[in-house]
């Protein structure tokens, strides 16, 4: 975990289309009975020190899982560009040191990998949307699918959902997919319902419409995991 997490880690970032925000996530294992002393370490830490320009770092609980994506909890960090790559190219200080020495007493990591955000719909503050599922996907065509997905849901996009989609860059396997999407909800009862099931202001027909069109043009798609996490805190 140490020198996974360490701020000398080298980051590199690939170019796609336009890019909102970059991201990098660590995946790792709690003990059991350790997880409020761990929630206590990430907002001591977090409330004290800075991060750079734009990032903000979330911790969540990996809640609803499948046998091979079993990891307890994930630390994010999301930014643009230039403030990630310069979070990232800050020596660790003796404060962080101290935060990975003690992480390091209660948890085992998992895996971690990096990517990119291409879009975002939704209103309000990421933060109150806590209960969060993931979908990753095989696309044909990145680039058919990003296209498609800008188009439904810039308009569709109903009130009670935060959506994002993007890409990995580093860190996966090719047959765990090629394209992400986090559909953020404020409650358990809106993710368990789902999109179709919030209010919208357009009719059913206009809806099933935009859909169609959605799947004609996005190209081929396959479903390759789907989990459910949970926001503990956000700096």
């Amino acid at each position: 975990m140490k020198k996974i997490l360490s701020f000398i880690l080298l980051l590199s970032v690939v170019n796609s289309y336009s890019q909102i925000g970059y991201w990098t996530a660590y995946n790792f294992n709690v003990e059991s009975g350790s997880e409020e002393l761990v929630l206590k370490y990430f907002n001591d830490y977090f409330s004290k020190n800075k991060l750079a320009e734009g990032v903000t770092v979330s911790l969540f609980e990996n809640h609803f899982k499948d046998s091979n994506w079993n990891y307890s909890h994930q630390i994010l960090f999301i930014g643009p560009l230039d403030g990630l790559a310069a979070q990232y190219s800050t020596p660790p200080s003796d404060a962080w040191s101290l935060f990975i020495s003690k992480l390091d007493r209660h948890i085992s990591l998992y895996s971690s990998f990096m990517g990119y955000i291409e879009a975002s719909f939704g209103e309000g503050n990421p933060s109150d949307y806590p209960i969060q599922r993931i979908y990753s996907f095989r696309a044909g065509s990145t680039n058919e699918y990003f296209k498609a997905y800008k188009k439904l849901y810039s308009k569709f996009n109903k009130d009670g959902r935060l959506t994002l989609t993007g890409g990995f860059s580093a860190g996966t396997d090719s047959r765990d997919g090629n394209i992400w999407v986090v559909n953020a909800f404020k409650d358990f009862k809106g993710a368990f319902g789902g999109h179709q099931k919030l209010p919208s202001k357009f009719s059913n027909a206009e809806t099933q419409k935009a859909y169609a069109e959605y799947r004609k043009n996005r190209g081929e798609i396959e479903f390759k995991r789907g989990f459910l996490r949970i926001l503990l805190a956000t700096y």
